[in-house]
């Protein structure tokens, strides 16, 4: 008999407390036995299954603490912007975004076009200004997020960076 076929066993229909019980016995045991990369991989999953796969503020930050591109041999980390400019742009280009991504989706999304295509878009307009290239990175996060046939469906931000 597996754990999920004995709690389902025993546990149905005794009700949430009794299920918090589990959880906490479960818990416990995952703590003292599992090595810490599963057990990150496991509280990802579990939040993924209880959020909707959307970021919040703490996963969405420490995803983005691990993005960076290089440019003459220079490594450049992410965030790219201050949780204020990305706010403020969020809210400009909300109207522009499937509403099913949250702030820190679009947060996420947008630090990680700039990582995967900076050096690249120096490339394609080396005079632009950064703020033109600011402006070319939203429009590409917009693009990015509206694109209907990826894998990830209307959880594509999560999906792309916990797949």
């Amino acid at each position: 008999m597996t754990l999920y076929e004995m709690t389902k066993m025993y546990g149905e229909g005794k009700g949430e407390s009794m299920m918090w019980k589990v959880v906490e016995a479960v818990s416990c045991a995952i703590e003292k036995s599992m090595p810490e990369e599963g057990k990150e991989e496991l509280m990802r999953t579990l939040y993924e299954k209880m959020s909707g796969g959307h970021y919040n503020e703490d996963y969405a930050k420490s995803d983005v603490e691990k993005m960076y591109y290089v440019e003459d041999g220079k490594k450049h980390f992410a965030p790219y912007w201050t949780d204020e400019q990305v706010k403020s742009v969020y809210e400009s280009v909300k109207p522009h975004i499937p509403s099913a991504y949250n702030f820190w989706d679009f947060y996420v999304a947008l630090q990680m076009v700039k990582s995967d295509h900076c050096p690249l878009l120096k490339k394609w307009f080396p005079s632009a200004t950064d703020e033109e290239l600011t402006k070319k990175v939203v429009e590409l996060t917009i693009n990015w997020l509206a694109d209907e046939d990826n894998p990830f469906g209307k959880e594509k931000v999560w999906g792309y960076l916990n797949s």
